[in-house]
């Protein structure tokens, strides 16, 4: 029986901090699956912090949002709200299944086992690993992705690389879903972002994302700065919680009026700033599956990409494509800048194949059809029946038959006021 079929589940998400999506590829990709999930009638429920959006609003694409407060203290953030949302999910609120996403939340995936909730985890990246977490905070969460081995009920891969590691390191031999695409429209351009920020079209490079130190956006800098050139570099986005980073990359950027810092922009700017560009370019060192390289690759931009395995997973397979570097290599950096200006044409045809390549294997409704599946797989084999309906949702059909396929590795797989101090 098709999952179309199926009885609406009722769905927790924790991790993600708020909706719309104004933080990162995580808020993002949430609110592209779980929009698809709640059109098809699965009752959403996202844990959101009291301060991830100034005008809090009860639904949102179909999406129910219930707010919670959370102290502001970089360190325990996240591990609160995650706490304080699991809890609530467990003892108040009865899902048929939990989503977890990223490993912080992971540490506390004994709380729904003990409740007898199923749990699915999706993991976005090795969080462990990255530069804002050193000492203590790494080893919690290395903690974390140690109790999602053990404990979660199912573990989601986005990348192959993440999917290897969890093969590695646990044995666990865990589904392949990548994050997928929404398809952009050329029409839908701001061009008086462009005036604001003296770029002219096509004269420009473009990074998109966080300013956080695992990006190396100071590498992109000093790279550029060595290229003779009147192209421009636009940095689009907003600093993490890194402190002081943001004053070193300006530091970095200093005296040169060829680097401009936009601050964070979505909707019509961004796409502007995708379109618009001449190329992109991404000199992380450590990702997940980065949403900005597919919306770049989607859009039809040439990307300057370090020589990462979630970056290749994207690229390596595009015929014509030479425009990794080695991470933290600045002058290869500096050479490829150089190369995808002066060869415009030739990387703008190569960047239209990658284009066709990211349309047809990351599509969101693929996403959202190999998720609806797993959900339903996970409920089937859970000893416990779907709970009950509660806060007005209402269930329809008489029952719940699971569809046997999961994603191969072949395939592409309360009132909005809350219920704490908001």
């Amino acid at each position: 029986m098709s999952a179309m079929n199926q009885v609406p589940l009722r769905i927790a998400v924790i991790g993600p901090r708020g909706m719309p999506s104004n933080y990162s590829g995580i808020e993002r990709a949430c609110e592209s699956l779980y929009a698809r999930l709640a059109a098809r009638g699965h009752q959403i429920t996202l844990y959101c912090r009291s301060d991830s959006q100034a005008t809090r609003v009860e639904y949102y694409r179909g999406i129910r949002l219930l707010h919670h407060y959370v102290p502001k203290c970089r360190s325990l953030e996240t591990l609160v709200a995650s706490f304080s949302g699991l809890l609530h999910a467990v003892m108040v609120e009865r899902y048929d299944i939990i989503h977890l996403h990223a490993l912080a939340p992971g540490l506390f995936t004994r709380v729904p086992r003990l409740w007898r909730v199923p749990t699915v985890v999706t993991i976005h990246g090795l969080d462990w690993q990255r530069a804002k977490w050193k000492g203590l905070g790494s080893r919690v969460l290395r903690r974390a992705e140690v109790s999602i081995a053990r404990h979660a009920t199912e573990i989601i891969a986005i990348s192959r690389d993440l999917q290897n590691h969890f093969l590695r390191q646990y044995a666990l031999d865990i589904p392949y879903i990548p994050n997928g695409i929404e398809r952009s429209a050329a029409a839908d351009l701001d061009e008086g972002v462009l005036r604001t920020f003296d770029l002219t079209p096509q004269s420009f490079i473009s990074y998109v994302g966080r300013l956080v130190p695992e990006k190396r956006i100071e590498d992109v800098i000093v790279a550029f700065r060595r290229v003779n050139t009147a192209y421009k570099l636009a940095i689009v986005g907003e600093s993490g919680s890194k402190p002081g980073y943001m004053e070193r990359l300006s530091r970095v950027a200093e005296g040169d009026s060829r680097i401009v810092f936009t601050g964070h922009q979505r909707g019509l700017a961004l796409n502007t700033l995708y379109q618009r560009a001449s190329a992109f370019v991404l000199a992380s060192e450590l990702e997940g599956l980065p949403m900005s390289l597919l919306e770049a690759m989607e859009r039809g931009i040439p990307a300057v990409v370090s020589d990462i395995p979630p970056h290749r997973e994207l690229l390596g397979s595009i015929k014509g494509y030479d425009l990794f570097f080695p991470c933290k290599d600045i002058d290869t950096l500096a050479s490829r800048f150089v190369r995808v200006v002066e060869h415009r044409e030739h990387y703008t045809e190569v960047a239209s194949l990658a284009q066709a390549f990211v349309r047809e294997s990351y599509s969101w409704d693929v996403t959202a059809d190999a998720t609806e599946r797993l959900f339903y797989r996970v409920i089937r084999n859970w000893e416990r029946p779907p709970a009950s309906p509660r806060r007005g949702w209402t269930r329809t059909g008489v029952g719940i038959d699971a569809d046997e396929h999961v994603p191969s590795s072949e395939s592409v797989e309360a009132p909005a006021a809350g219920f704490g101090v908001g």
